[in-house]
């Protein structure tokens, strides 16, 4: 799918939802009113707060859209980031609201009696938010959107809280308990775990945070599927959106391929990118020496010796002059001994070329 006709397709999705909202508010208003029933009319406002957060949306999703300027080079697909974070808080809120509810339902119990128009509207709403919880994830899965995700979670707490009141109110009619305090401290703590997910997430990719590994992969196994290529490090993905990737990588070619044939594979690799992962790549060619007997076997003893801490070194190079050896290490993870992986790299250095090394430590 293009970049116009995801964002396209998004805001659609997002409009019906408004639709939606609208539809159910005004339903809910019209029965509280009726009923003269104030958590009805409550319920509705909530739904009509829902419709004005999804009208944002719709417009952090349009202006995602807007194609990069002078001001804005990478592009403003980070709007639809900024309407995802704004969902959240709107959800951690009802968590909030329902929380203290609860708490003073607990304190003061309510007795529940709910007339046939009541009992109709909420059982709509339960319906109807449970279509959109359902109808928001399939889009919002379909477009990649953070958003729409966002606002399935949204409708799927809105639908557990009213389904939670209905219950908790037949409890009541048979049994006498009040229980629906305790029930919406419950279902609050469920809607607050998802709102905190969703923020953490969104603060996450407005930081800047490492890539999916999905997306990782697919960049390396495009770049390794050239046969001219010998390895690849130091890759950097920056997220500029869902569908605004910039990147830079490492690519090790033979120091023997003329600069012409290393150039026509990096624009292969490029376009590649570009049309199969929506990722703008910078290839950086290095060479790998294979006729220094020397650097071969330093390269051979460094391999073996990070083996066993799943590291890895490239950029390896022997210095005579200043009588060192300079390379960088990469780090698979948190809580590797960097220093003694520094210091038995020095040592084994040392030992064949009697030169001190210089690690660099590399978590790329």
């Amino acid at each position: 799918m293009t970049e116009k006709g995801r964002n396209k397709s998004a805001v659609i999705t997002l409009i019906i939802g408004l639709a939606l909202n609208l539809a159910l508010g005004g339903a809910k208003l019209a029965a509280g009113i009726i009923s003269d029933s104030v958590s009805v009319m409550s319920d509705a406002f909530n739904n009509l707060s829902d419709a004005g957060v999804s009208m944002v949306t719709i417009v952090a999703v349009w202006l995602s859209a807007r194609a990069a300027d002078h001001d804005h080079p990478y592009g403003h697909g980070r709007y639809e980031y900024i309407a995802t974070f704004i969902l959240g808080a709107v959800i951690a809120m009802v968590g909030v609201e329902v929380c203290i509810s609860g708490v003073q339902r607990i304190i003061t119990p309510v007795d529940v009696e709910f007339g046939a128009v009541v009992w109709a509207a909420l059982g709509a709403s339960v319906g109807i938010k449970a279509f959109m919880a359902v109808f928001y994830a399939v889009r919002g899965k379909k477009v990649g959107s953070d958003t729409i995700k966002a606002a399935a979670v949204d409708s799927a707490s809105d639908c557990v809280v009213t389904a939670v009141v209905l219950a908790c109110a037949v409890a009541e009619m048979f049994t006498g308990a009040h229980i629906d305090g305790y029930a919406s401290i419950a279902v609050a703590i469920f809607v607050l775990v998802f709102a905190v997910r969703i923020l953490k997430n969104t603060v996450n990719r407005l930081l800047g945070t490492r890539p999916s590994q999905n997306l990782i992969e697919s960049v390396k196994m495009l770049i390794l599927s050239e046969q001219a290529v010998v390895s690849l490090h130091d890759l950097i993905i920056n997220d500029y959106g869902e569908k605004s990737k910039l990147a830079e990588v490492d690519v090790v070619f033979p120091a023997k391929m003329s600069f012409v044939e290393v150039h026509a594979v990096c624009d292969r690799i490029e376009s590649a990118a570009r049309d199969t992962l929506g990722v703008k790549l910078c290839i950086h060619a290095d060479p790998f020496i294979t006729d220094d007997e020397r650097l071969n076997e330093l390269r051979t003893r460094i391999d073996a010796l990070l083996k066993p801490f799943g590291a890895s070194a490239h950029d390896i190079g022997i210095d005579d002059c200043k009588k060192r050896v300079a390379l960088d290490v990469l780090i698979s993870g948190d809580g590797q001994p960097v220093d003694e992986i520094a210091g038995l790299i020095n040592a084994e250095s040392e030992t064949l070329l009697g030169y001190g090394a210089d690690v660099n430590v590399d978590y790329i």
